[in-house]
């Protein structure tokens, strides 16, 4: 599963050239919401658990508006558990004010916005920011 995880990390920015990419990390799992084509309206989530050694890694592909849903929850929800001062309603504000537009442009500005400006939700968001970062998620498992 590992080798599997790492072919996903490293293809994770395939069709990233319009679109941007989401990886966190806590003590317990990965999390991962990327561009599952070109032109972002279909996106995979990745979950990749260190304490279920029989089936670590699972793989959802999901259309744009359900994949902005499920990583708002993510964020909001799964996260929020290990960042003491992750800042909620910041993030909620935040979908609030881009809820109008299409699937695609919500998930990609909800992900730019908390890559770009992180300080506005944590001091310590473990979020991965760009390409050169992953190497992190790999020495993680």
């Amino acid at each position: 599963m590992a080798e599997e995880f790492n072919s996903i990390v490293d293809s994770s920015y395939d069709n990233a050239e319009n679109n941007a990419v989401f990886w966190a990390y806590t003590k317990d799992y990965i999390f991962g919401m990327v561009p599952a084509n070109p032109d972002g309206s279909r996106w995979t989530e990745i979950s990749y658990t260190f304490e279920d050694p029989d089936d670590p890694l699972v793989k959802t592909e999901r259309d744009a508006e359900l994949s902005f849903q499920f990583l708002l929850e993510e964020v909001s929800k799964g996260i929020s558990f290990y960042v003491e001062d992750l800042n909620v309603n910041n993030i909620k504000d935040f979908a609030k004010s881009i809820e109008s537009k299409p699937g695609p442009e919500k998930i990609n500005a909800l992900i730019s916005e908390l890559i770009n400006n992180p300080s506005a939700y944590s001091a310590n968001l473990p979020i991965i920011k760009d390409k050169a970062g992953l190497q992190t998620l790999k020495d993680k498992l």
